[in-house]
């Protein structure tokens, strides 16, 4: 018994891995979603998200029939109904979203440095201004262990903090006064958490985040966050794109597998239909052939007499 039974045995397998890769690509993106949210959205990777996550949905009911039909030892039917159109018709969206997810990966690849470092500096020009930067990269230098864009010295030329409430915890009165009257371009200080009293660039739970210049940097991550973030976006992006082809080629096999022998099918019926013992009744063609034997004379059974002389 083959274990295919009327359908190929790389429809079979193909259908089974795919609808695996469905189930995993909706339990990835939504995961991605709800935890990581913004920084997708800061690094422009969301829309790659959104299409894993729309790939992953209408594969799931196509796959799901095409097992179906593999269970119950039925031929798949390209024409079959999944939810409201043909097989192969959800066999080419899921080829037509795989192709511009594709597209879209090759194109973040591409100006993946650029938008990193873009995406990067805005973040931290607008930390204290605009809440969802903030959260942003406060997660971001949090997750990665790192600090700044290419170093930790980044965040000493962008006004980031709120001058009185980032130095009301300083002791020394003149001395505060002294560092908000400071130039912003000159503050010597990273980043602090306030809600979970964590300084987001230490190394440890407890750290020295201010006055860098003058009490050294040992306790804080000196490492920026944009070549880490570059990796992995870089990573992300080209595992996205070598699913989404696979996928295509993959789909593109298994419409012209269960295609094929739809067409092969037709044209034995046709062959059958013109094939010439079909026009003529076994007896009329032997009538028609008796007709026209005719034995030799020389093959004759009937013994010739012999003249006798008179």
């Amino acid at each position: 018994m083959k274990l295919a039974g009327p359908n190929h045995p790389f429809v079979v397998w193909a259908a089974c891995l795919l609808w695996l890769t469905s189930m995993f690509a909706i339990a990835w993106s939504l995961l991605l979603f709800f935890c990581v949210g913004d920084i997708l959205l800061m690094t422009g990777t969301d829309l790659v998200n959104a299409f894993v996550l729309l790939s992953g949905i209408i594969m799931l009911p196509t796959n799901v029939s095409m097992l179906c039909s593999v269970a119950n030892s039925r031929k798949i039917d390209h024409k079959a109904k999944v939810v409201c159109c043909p097989l192969w018709l959800s066999i080419v969206w899921v080829i037509i979203i795989n192709l511009t997810a594709a597209i879209i990966c090759m194109i973040k690849i591409y100006s993946c440095r650029e938008l990193t470092t873009k995406y990067l500096t805005n973040g931290m020009k607008q930390y204290r201004s605009v809440p969802k930067y903030k959260h942003f990269m406060d997660n971001l230098q949090w997750s990665l262990k790192c600090c700044g864009l290419n170093s930790y010295s980044d965040w000493f030329s962008h006004d980031w903090y709120d001058k009185i409430r980032d130095y009301e915890w300083d002791p020394s009165l003149e001395r505060r006064n002294s560092i908000i009257k400071r130039s912003p371009l000159v503050a010597d200080s990273v980043p602090l958490r306030f809600l979970l009293n964590t300084e987001l660039c230490c190394k440890s739970g407890s750290c020295i985040s201010n006055y860098l210049t003058e009490l050294g940097t040992y306790s804080i991550n000196t490492t920026g966050c944009g070549p880490l973030l570059y990796r992995i976006v870089m990573i992300s992006m080209n595992g996205h794109l070598v699913m989404f082809l696979l996928i295509v080629i993959i789909e593109i096999i298994i419409l012209k597998l269960i295609t094929k022998k739809e067409k092969e099918l037709g044209k034995v019926k046709c062959k059958r239909k013109t094939d010439v013992r079909h026009i003529m009744s076994v007896k009329d063609n032997f009538d028609a052939s008796s007709g026209s034997c005719q034995l030799n004379p020389e093959d004759s059974d009937e013994v010739e007499q012999p003249i006798l002389p008179d």
